[in-house]
C-alpha cells in the first residue's frame, strides 16, 4: 500500500474553485476582508485570504453566517469537482436575481443553461 499518496479531505468539494467562487461572491456584493473579518469575529484576516486561495474551507458556522449576510444558500460559495459550468450558472443567476430583489426591480426570469431549465 503506498502511503506518499496526500489524500485529498474533500473528495467531492473543489476547494480552488470554491475559493475563487467565494471571493468573486463576495467582493461583487461589496464586501472586503476586513469588513468580512469584523462581521465573523475574526481576530485576523489569514483565514479569509485562505479560503480565496483555496487553502481551506470557512467552518460551517461562518458558511452559515456569510449565507445569511448575503441571503443565499451555504452551498453556494462550493463548486463540486463534477458540475462546475453547472454550478457557475445558477449561482450566477441568483446572484442577479438578489440584486435585483434589492434593488426593487422585479425581474425574475428562469435559469437557462445549454437549453435546460434549471431551478
Amino acid at each position: 500500500m503506498n502511503h506518499d499518496k496526500k489524500k485529498d479531505i474533500y473528495e467531492n468539494i473543489d476547494m480552488e474553485k470554491s475559493g475563487r467562487r467565494m471571493k468573486w461572491i463576495l467582493t461583487n456584493a461589496g464586501y472586503d476582508v476586513r469588513t468580512i473579518q469584523n462581521y465573523l469575529q475574526l481576530s485576523c484576516p489569514q483565514p479569509i485570504y485562505r479560503w480565496f486561495q483555496g487553502k481551506i474551507l470557512p467552518t460551517v458556522d461562518h458558511l452559515f453566517m456569510l449565507s445569511r449576510l448575503l441571503g443565499i444558500h451555504m452551498e453556494d460559495f462550493l463548486v463540486g469537482r463534477r458540475d462546475v459550468d453547472v454550478e457557475y450558472a445558477f449561482v450566477n443567476h441568483r446572484i442577479v436575481l438578489y440584486y435585483n430583489y434589492i434593488a426593487g426591480k422585479k425581474c425574475f426570469g428562469r435559469l437557462q443553461y445549454k437549453g435546460q431549465n434549471l431551478k
